[in-house]
C-alpha cells in the first residue's frame, strides 16, 4: 500500500456546483480525471494519468472505500 505522508491540516473548500470525475483501469491506474480533478488534487495531469489511483489516497482512508 502506497504511504501518503505527511497529512497536513490543509483544508480544501470544493466549488458549489463543481463535480470531480476520473476514471481508471481495471489496475485501478487513472486513465482520465477532468481539469476540476486535476485542480484540486494538486497534480497536474501528466502525474496523475497512469498513476494509481491510490495516489489520492488519505491514509486514514479504509481501501475498502476504493475497492468500491
Amino acid at each position: 500500500m502506497r504511504v501518503n505522508q505527511p497529512v497536513t491540516d490543509n483544508e480544501y473548500v470544493m466549488e458549489d456546483g463543481k463535480t470531480i470525475v476520473s476514471s481508471t483501469d481495471l489496475q485501478g491506474n487513472i486513465n482520465y480525471a477532468n481539469q476540476y480533478f486535476i485542480h484540486v488534487s494538486g497534480y497536474t495531469e501528466q502525474e496523475l494519468l497512469g498513476a494509481p489511483q491510490n495516489i489520492l489516497r488519505h491514509p486514514d482512508m479504509p481501501p475498502e472505500a476504493f475497492a468500491d
